[in-house]
C-alpha cells in the first residue's frame, strides 16, 4: 500500500527521554523543538486493537507515515497543539510494512 501523497499532513514529533534545562537540572520529558514529519492520522478501531486496548482504543489514533521516518516508542506527536507545546499524543507501538510503517498514538493524560 503507498500513501497518498495529498492525504499527508505536517506534525512535529518529539523524541521523550531525559533533557537538561538551561540552568543544568535534568528533566524527563519531551524535547522543546521537534521535527516535522508528513503523516495521515486516523481515529483507530477495528477488532484487533479493541482486543489489545480495550476501553483505551477511545482515546487513540492511527499514524501512517513512510518507511524511512526514524520514529520510536514514547516519541510525543502534536496532533491537536501547537509546535511549541508538549505533545498530546505518544507512540505506544510501531508496526513496520514494506514501504511504510503504521504506529498506534495514545492521548497523553496531563
Amino acid at each position: 500500500m503507498r500513501l497518498r501523497q495529498r492525504d499527508l499532513k505536517p506534525y512535529i514529533v518529539k523524541k521523550h527521554g531525559t533533557f537538561k534545562d538551561v540552568d543544568g537540572t535534568k528533566y524527563t520529558g519531551y524535547e522543546p523543538t521537534g521535527r516535522t514529519i508528513k503523516a495521515n492520522i486516523q481515529p483507530a478501531g477495528g477488532k484487533m486493537l479493541s482486543e489489545i486496548y480495550g476501553l483505551r482504543l477511545a482515546y487513540m489514533l492511527t499514524m501512517y507515515c513512510q518507511s524511512n521516518i526514524d520514529i520510536k516508542e514514547n516519541n510525543g506527536v502534536c496532533v491537536y497543539v501547537d509546535k511549541d507545546q508538549d505533545p498530546d499524543y505518544k507512540v505506544v507501538a510501531i508496526r513496520r510494512w514494506n514501504t511504510h510503517l503504521v504506529a498506534d498514538l495514545e492521548k497523553v493524560k496531563k
